[in-house]
């Protein structure tokens, strides 16, 4: 629903990873937490991913038809 969305995948192909790259993509100088580097991190040394969940962040995807800034009600967290 929000682009970029990243979603990671492991050597069998199960979704472990599925959500926003970084906390602050405006600005990565302000950032805190690497989403998308830990849940790789985390894959690539045979951990679990520890959060493997988290709500995109960026620009709504545009719907033929609809306003440009719609979008569904079920799209706006994955995660509360």
């Amino acid at each position: 629903m929000r682009t970029p969305h990243f979603y990671v995948f492991d050597q069998d192909r199960n979704l472990v990873y599925c959500g926003r790259g970084v906390d602050n993509p405006r600005d990565t100088s302000q950032m805190k937490v690497n989403d998308l580097d830990n849940a790789l991190e985390d894959l690539l040394s045979g951990k679990p991913i520890r959060v493997p969940l988290t709500n995109p962040i960026g620009c709504n995807v545009k719907w033929d038809g609809k306003d440009a800034h719609w979008m569904p009600a079920e799209a706006c967290d994955l995660v509360r």
